[in-house]
């Protein structure tokens, strides 16, 4: 009897289960991929994480830092760790920190936290779904409390229609606690729909054509204009002012040189149609994300940035904002070993650590960029790369 096509022992979780998975696709592959035989996590505590368990992917992890905090939920020095196979990126990250260290630190401030799923409705004729529009938002109340009783962390902030012809976007938008709750809010969501779908002065059954859970106006998983103006996630803003003594003993440059720099990258931004303007953030939120058990996926969304730089009498002042970081210190990864002992070690656990490790991630992407635009300008970008990112160097 042959293999068979579809994965074995689906939905059971326990180390039997994975290695007959493992050993099936070994006879499938005739591969004896050794480095899937051992893992240190544990099958049994991975329900909610993945299905078809079969091994599990080590990254490096370096240490970047210190860097100096005067935020309101992050003070004092941190050290951060990043989950990265790009080499120069610790160094680059550690330079920028030290720059900022010596200049006094970095202040930092979560602004803001909101999720938002949206559900659209398609109904047969425009009238149906712009008599739907006015009057569903008059329920809030009704709909908070439907959502109470589905969970007691997500507190629904607003809806918001937006009617599309004969279909209407219902934006919900919530506040989610320490989690990122991005499956909070879609079973809340769900739930909250179900409710509406129920009650006939809202939905007439022979007008409502169909109806889905999520539209594509939320933003999930997304880099969107959106996004930047709005955010999806936690907003969070991280400024310093550089002397230019420090600019140049540092950063090997100097504070007119790096401003023409950072010009040079904003104006790049527009011209290239980007999101914000910013040198390399999603360096900082993957390598920071993969290290704490966040969903690697909104990496995209919650790398959108803006980087400013200012010529100022002591020398430069800087900040970065970004408007959506979709990241939380419970649920989804951040319960695996490695993942939860890294978010200790940040003090990112317990009341009020996602807006910490917000924070966190905001101070360390602005002393990347810093960084990143002085070796640029100074000459010494490829170089370093040539010297720490390449496993063969070239030689001349």
């Amino acid at each position: 009897m042959g293999l068979g096509k579809y994965v074995p022992a689906r939905g059971i979780y326990t180390e039997p289960a994975r290695l007959q998975r493992l050993n099936w696709i070994r006879s499938i592959t005739g591969l004896g991929l050794h480095s899937m035989e051992h893992t240190r996590l544990d099958a049994g505590r991975l329900t909610g994480n993945i299905e078809g368990f079969v091994g599990s992917v080590e990254i490096p992890v370096g240490l970047a830092g210190p860097l100096l905090f005067r935020g309101e939920n992050v003070q004092g020095e941190i050290y951060a760790p990043m989950a990265t196979t790009e080499g120069a990126l610790v160094s680059s990250v550690t330079r920028g920190s030290l720059a900022v260290s010596m200049a006094g630190g970095v202040s930092t401030c979560a602004i803001s936290q909101r999720m938002t799923r949206a559900p659209v409705f398609a109904f047969s004729r425009m009238s149906a779904a712009s008599l739907f529009a006015s009057t569903v938002t008059q329920h809030l109340g009704d709909l908070r409390a439907v959502i109470r009783q589905v969970s007691k962390h997500a507190e629904l902030i607003s809806i918001e229609p937006v009617l599309l012809g004969r279909t209407v976007h219902l934006k919900f938008t919530y506040t989610t606690g320490d989690a990122a709750g991005q499956n909070m809010t879609t079973t809340c969501t769900w739930h909250a729909c179900q409710w509406i779908l129920e009650q006939p002065h809202l939905i007439d059954g022979r007008e409502l054509d169909s109806f889905i859970i999520e539209g594509n106006t939320s933003g999930d998983k997304k880099a969107s204009s959106q996004r930047m103006t709005e955010g999806r996630g936690i907003r969070v803003t991280a400024e310093c002012v550089l002397p230019e003594s420090i600019i140049k003993r540092v950063l090997n440059t100097t504070p007119d040189e790096l401003v023409m720099g950072y010009h040079h990258i904003a104006s790049g931004a527009v011209h290239g149609g980007a999101l914000g303007s910013n040198a390399n953030t999603a360096n900082i939120v993957a390598a920071i994300f993969a290290a704490t058990g966040q969903d690697i996926a909104c990496v995209h969304e919650s790398s959108v940035g803006q980087f400013i730089l200012e010529r100022a009498s002591a020398g430069v002042y800087a900040s970065i904002t970004l408007p959506g970081l979709a990241l939380g210190t419970v649920g989804g990864g951040t319960h695996l070993p490695a993942q939860h002992e890294l978010l200790e070690m940040m003090g990112c656990v317990g009341k009020g650590s996602a807006a910490r490790l917000a924070e966190i991630i905001a101070g360390f992407a602005l002393a990347l960029d810093l960084s990143t635009v002085s070796a640029a300008v100074s000459g010494h970008f490829a170089s370093s790369h040539e010297r720490l990112g390449r496993n063969r160097p070239a030689r001349y």
